[in-house]
């Protein structure tokens, strides 16, 4: 479980204290250090886990989902990052991180694929270039405008930003301004 993720999810709902309840074992990730969950989830493996977990983001979820399909092992999402889209995918309440430790006694399989760039897991999304450049600031996540405005002009027509192509079957679009892959409709929210 990672204790930052989501502004602090996992203390505010008592996340560690009610997986531990129904038998889990848990193990709580410092960034500081333990930076690698893919380590401890091998960890895990190696111990006798007969499923693995992430209270986290969905990067988190993605790196350990990458270890549990090495290992045909079921691996069980916790809502407990601060956008979850994987989550919501899945039809997990992100408002409810609670809910989803119900996983661990009465749980529902699903089958997904599981995507991989360049040998790195991803489980829903995954962003390069311009985007993936701004959510990586740190102050992104208070101020998601405020920061993109900021480093926009640098990465749109400065070198900070990334020569990027995209290869298909038959072509290569050099520059592109946007990529979209997807295997389901996508809509925005927002007008």
């Amino acid at each position: 479980m990672n204790p930052k993720s989501g502004g602090g999810k996992v203390g505010q709902y008592g996340l560690v204290e009610r997986a531990e309840a129904l038998g889990a074992r848990v193990i709580l990730l410092d960034l500081d250090t333990d930076p690698d969950p893919v380590a401890l989830a091998r960890q895990a493996v190696a111990e006798g886990a007969d499923l693995l977990g992430v209270a986290g983001g969905d990067g988190t979820q993605a790196l350990v989902a990458g270890v549990a399909a090495q290992h045909g092992l079921p691996f069980m999402v916790v809502t407990a990052g601060t956008r979850n889209h994987f989550a919501m995918d899945l039809g997990l309440d992100r408002d409810d991180p609670v809910s989803s430790l119900e996983a661990l006694s009465d749980g529902v399989e699903l089958r997904v694929d599981l995507g991989d760039i360049s040998g790195r897991p991803f489980v829903n999304t995954a962003s390069f270039g311009t985007y993936a450049h701004i959510v990586q600031n740190p102050d992104y996540r208070d101020a998601k405008a405020a920061t993109a405005l900021d480093q926009l002009p640098d990465l749109l027509v400065g070198d900070a930003g990334a020569a990027l192509s995209a290869h298909t079957d038959e072509e290569v679009l050099e520059a592109p301004q946007a990529v979209l892959v997807s295997n389901n409709p996508y809509a925005r929210a927002d007008p």
